[in-house]
C-alpha cells in the first residue's frame, strides 16, 4: 500500500469538490450552447413567442424562464399554398409511462405547454397524440418537442425532416377540438 500524505488527500478532495461545484452552477455548456444558438427574440416573451424552438431550453431549472414547463412544443399545419402555418385549437395529449395523461391546447402560434408544477411527477418515456396524429415512437427524456422536431432549414427543407430531425409536428388542416375552442375533432 502506498502512503498518501494528508496534504495530497486534502488537495484531491478540494479539487473534486471545486469541480463538482463548477458543474452545478448553471454553466453547463450543452444547454447554454442551445440557448446561445437560438435566433434573437422578436417582440416580447409571451405564450406566443418562439414557435418551433426547444421551449425547455429556457423554461426549465437550467434556463430559469418562468414558468418552468414539464413538456412544451409547437404544432403546425400546411396552409392552402402548402407552407407551414401555426395550428391553433389542437388538443395535444401526453401519456406518461406511469399511467396518467394530461392535455394542452395549442394557441394562435401553435404553441402548447404544461407547466412543471401541474405535472411534477411526469414519468418518461412518453407517448403523444396531437389532434388525430399519434407519434410512432416514444419520447425518452426530452420535454421540448422542438429538440427533435426541428424547423425547416437549408439542410432540412419543407417540413424540417432530415438526418437530425423528425420534422415539425404536422396535423391536418381542421384537426381541431371543441375542448380547445375548435370545431368537431
Amino acid at each position: 500500500m502506498v502512503a498518501v500524505s494528508y496534504g495530497r488527500r486534502f488537495a484531491a478532495l478540494s479539487l473534486a469538490v471545486a469541480l463538482g461545484a463548477l458543474g452545478c452552477n448553471g454553466n453547463d455548456p450543452i444547454p447554454q450552447e442551445v440557448i446561445d444558438g437560438l435566433p434573437a427574440e422578436v417582440g416580447s416573451p409571451s405564450a406566443l413567442h418562439r414557435p418551433g424552438q426547444p421551449c425547455l431550453s429556457c423554461h426549465s431549472t437550467y434556463g430559469a424562464a418562468a414558468p418552468a414547463f414539464a413538456i412544451a412544443g409547437t404544432v403546425y399545419k400546411e396552409n392552402a399554398m402548402g407552407a407551414l402555418a401555426a395550428a391553433p385549437n389542437v388538443k395535444v395529449e401526453i401519456f406518461d409511462s406511469a399511467g396518467p395523461s394530461r392535455f394542452a391546447c395549442t394557441n394562435a402560434a401553435g404553441n402548447f405547454y404544461i407547466e412543471k408544477d401541474k405535472w411534477s411527477d411526469l414519468t418518461f418515456p412518453l407517448k403523444v397524440r396531437a389532434g388525430q396524429r399519434s407519434m410512432n415512437s416514444i419520447i425518452g427524456r426530452e420535454g421540448s418537442c422542438g429538440a427533435c422536431h426541428k424547423l425547416p432549414s437549408d439542410d432540412r427543407p419543407d417540413n424540417g425532416a432530415g438526418r437530425d430531425s423528425a420534422g415539425v409536428v404536422l396535423v391536418d388542416d381542421g384537426d381541431t377540438d371543441p375542448i380547445c375552442g375548435g370545431g368537431a375533432p
